[in-house]
């Protein structure tokens, strides 16, 4: 189990594998939510990577590749509520063929914090006849 805070980054260390030509342009998306008959995501709780270095490969070759989730707005109005029922996905995308999805362990993310206190700075104003 994973405990999480506003604050906090959930990193996604991703393995597969590849045969063939050098590809540009795959993608791991990653998100926090719960999964029910789909994958109901949380709003802005998801990171993406790029990967660039997929070499041409005559045989399978393993690859390893990072993908970061920022945390924050915990307890906010549009924010995760706090709780333990929450699960990751992943799906590398961008590819030949169908993308390939990975969900994590049901009720594995536990979600704590209350929403950061509001904050404001610098109000700066210019004005001209319209």
């Amino acid at each position: 189990m994973v405990i999480l805070n506003n604050g906090n980054t959930l990193r996604c260390l991703c393995r597969f594998e590849h045969i063939g030509a050098a590809y540009v342009g795959a993608k791991l998306y990653a998100a926090i939510g719960k999964k029910g008959i789909t994958f109901d995501e949380i709003s802005g709780m998801n990171g993406t990577t790029i990967i660039t270095n997929i070499q041409n490969d005559s045989d399978w070759q393993p690859y390893q590749v990072t993908v970061d989730i920022p945390i924050d707005n915990i307890g906010g109005v549009f924010g995760a509520k706090p709780g333990s029922d929450y699960e990751v996905m992943v799906k590398l995308m961008s590819i030949p063929g169908s993308d390939i999805y990975w969900y994590g362990p049901l009720n594995d993310i536990t979600l704590e914090g209350e929403a950061a206190e509001a904050e404001f700075k610098d109000l700066t104003v210019s004005y001209a006849k319209a």
